[in-house]
């Protein structure tokens, strides 16, 4: 497999992210939103509540569950790029010229990858850390010491996006294989979403905690189910099937 032709096929694809407006504006104002949302939303939970430093275990927990919200945000932005990815070069007739080309397969797929990874995974990382810096402040008020960063959130930053975003976008290229047009591949590309928000209910309803071990268990099992669906990503992405197919 050669990295320089995948890396053609990621430069291109940012040439259409560039184009598609929305998308673009769906990076940025999704995770900025959380970013900024779920700080004012501890301040008035924690005001309203009378909170003290002699609750951190409530406020950690708090907290934890709401990092996790930024794998979510990971899942959603991958899913939504890498399943038109495909699909969409199907519609706008560029996508067989492309498997024309004596490119591998491993090669579009790694290239296509790259373009939904990169954006996706900065995108996470530059409104965690506008979170973490809002959060400091409101948690330095309380705590008297500031709370992020942490293990948990390293866990989470470095470990369960980067897995989480990798699980929805072979979920997205297996989709958008399989389909021809765009509204069922984001439809189908949801399904890496479903696990990580049963996660949080989970720990909504307190059947699990959100500690750092459960999070680097969590990240061990997405881990797994990542070189698990690899052969069948590789399976499912049949060039013969998609230029014959596909008519």
């Amino acid at each position: 497999m050669s990295f320089r032709n995948a890396w053609i096929i990621t430069q291109k694809e940012f040439s259409i992210i560039r184009l598609r407006k929305s998308l673009i504006y769906f990076y940025v104002v999704l995770p900025l939103a959380l970013s900024i949302g779920l700080p004012l939303l501890v301040w008035h939970v924690i005001n309203g509540a009378s909170i003290k430093a002699t609750d951190i275990h409530y406020i950690s927990g708090l907290l934890n569950a709401f990092e996790f919200f930024f794998a979510i945000i990971a899942v959603i932005l991958a899913s939504y790029t890498a399943a038109y990815s495909i699909v969409g070069e199907k519609i706008q007739k560029s996508l067989e010229p492309l498997l024309a080309t004596p490119i591998s397969d491993g090669e579009i797929i790694l290239g296509k990858s790259l373009s939904a990874f990169i954006p996706s995974f900065i995108a996470v990382v530059l409104g965690n850390l506008i979170y973490m810096t809002l959060m400091d402040k409101i948690t330095y008020s309380i705590l008297g010491y500031s709370y992020y960063p942490n293990l948990s959130t390293a866990i989470v930053l470095l470990l369960l996006v980067p897995f989480g975003i990798i699980l929805s976008i072979e979920i997205s290229t297996m989709s958008s294989s399989r389909v021809s047009d765009p509204r069922s591949a984001y439809q189908l590309s949801m399904a890496g979403f479903i696990p990580f928000f049963i996660v949080y209910v989970l720990t909504e309803i307190s059947v699990i905690s959100l500690t750092s071990t459960t999070l680097l268990i969590i990240a061990g099992v997405v881990a797994v189910a990542d070189v698990l669906m690899y052969p069948l990503v590789i399976r499912t992405f049949s060039r013969e099937m998609i230029l014959t197919s596909w008519k």
